[in-house]
């Protein structure tokens, strides 16, 4: 929260209690408004359990990876860990989910960053986001990473600018689900096999009751495989009704630290917004 609270100051220059002018559209705004800074960063030699550690305290899911001269060499995700842990020998399989190898960060991260400058419009900072399907761009300024705008930053946004536009006008369907009772190594293939950020954890009922990502993916890299996923879940989320407009629905998920909003309809589950999902719509995408 104190996170969250420290972005809200920055932008506002003035405490909580800040409205945006009116006359002012934020996504219009330069994002160096808006960025969350400074930017916690990671060496290419740094181990890949320790880099880890950093996404865990400090509560993010990539680090950019920079040299001795501060300069942007590449991020590492959370991604990139889990992808990094399925390398290990097929013995482990049964013991544990996965397990990171004792490597430098540099033989598996993403080379290149992903960057804008610091007079760049908020809206075109979105709409890279939703071109390029990531969760954070980093700004730049004097040839350093000064900030960083990410899905987080959008909710502020969509929050600012009213939008009010249904959410089951711009919602994703089908939900991707897995029940409760499924064991956590279904639950991590499953991830890594539609290519998705999260499943919604489901009881017999199929309403949802927690959410398994590939944070909790992390977390439960050394639990056994058949561990139930209600065990490893996280009980943290939120479910808006279908009608409740786009803007609501973003404050709710930045208020909450939620990055994902499942939608329901006569107490069914009809869909999901992602942080990408909100990225896109404020970037002018459909």
């Amino acid at each position: 929260m104190a996170q969250r609270q420290s972005r809200v100051l920055r932008r506002a220059q003035g405490g909580e209690g800040f409205a945006w002018p009116t006359s002012m559209s934020l996504s219009t705004s330069p994002v160096s408004l808006l960025m969350a800074g400074p930017v916690v960063t990671i060496t290419a030699d740094t181990l890949l359990d320790a880099a880890y550690k950093v996404l865990v305290e400090r509560r993010v899911s990539a680090l950019p990876v920079v040299d001795t001269q501060g300069r942007p060499l590449g991020v590492l995700s959370e991604t990139d860990l889990l992808r990094a842990g399925r390398m290990q020998p097929m013995s482990l399989a049964g013991v544990q989910v996965l397990d990171l190898p004792s490597e430098p960060v540099a033989q598996h991260m993403h080379a290149g960053v992903v960057t804008a400058t610091a007079d760049t419009s908020v809206r075109e900072c979105a709409k890279l986001l939703g071109e390029r399907r990531i969760h954070r761009v980093y700004i730049t300024k004097d040839n350093a990473l000064a900030g960083v705008f990410s899905t987080e930053e959008v909710l502020i946004a969509l929050r600012e600018e009213r939008i009010g536009t249904p959410i089951v006008e711009v919602m994703t369907n089908p939900v991707s689900t897995i029940h409760f009772h499924a064991p956590v190594s279904e639950a991590a293939a499953r991830l890594d096999h539609a290519g998705i950020g999260g499943l919604a954890v489901v009881d017999e009922n199929g309403h949802p009751v927690g959410m398994f990502t590939k944070s909790e993916a992390l977390k439960a890299r050394n639990v056994a495989t058949d561990t139930k996923v209600e065990d490893v879940m996280s009980y943290g989320m939120l479910y808006q009704n279908s009608r409740t407009p786009l803007f609501r629905a973003a404050a709710h998920a930045y208020e909450t630290g939620t990055r994902r909003v499942l939608v329901m309809e006569d107490r069914r589950l009809a869909g999901i917004l992602t942080g990408l999902d909100f990225a896109r719509l404020l970037g002018g995408q459909s």
